[in-house]
């Protein structure tokens, strides 16, 4: 069994006391975690990243709550910008629904292939 690193234990337990990091679950007394995600937060701009909701789980707007609660906490406390990226058209629609802007498509690049 691979043990956890002290030092990034306590790093991540600092960044959740100072704010720069936050987390956030949905779901039911009876099925427990069913959706989650996280924020990065550096001075006044934050991304929401891995919010992730399990396949049984999916179309119960579980993502959408997770997403517009650590939007919502990140504004509450002070953050001018606070952006993420979606993973699909599907998902960004969701983004879309809680109050997102698309503003850009972030793309994968690589070399154009050579021709002899």
């Amino acid at each position: 069994m691979i043990g956890l690193d002290a030092a990034a234990v306590d790093e991540e337990r600092s960044r959740v006391a100072d704010g720069s990091r936050l987390s956030a679950l949905a779901g039911t007394a009876t099925e427990g975690p069913l959706a989650s995600g996280m924020a990065m937060r550096v001075g006044d701009v934050a991304e929401i990243a891995g919010v992730a909701t399990l396949p049984s789980a999916r179309r119960r707007g579980l993502g959408a709550a997770v997403t517009a609660t650590l939007a919502r906490a990140l504004l509450d406390s002070g953050t001018d910008l606070v952006f993420l990226s979606a993973g699909s058209e599907e998902i960004a629609r969701v983004y879309v629904r809680v109050g997102f802007r698309r503003i850009g498509t972030a793309c994968i690049a690589s070399p154009t292939p050579l021709h002899p």
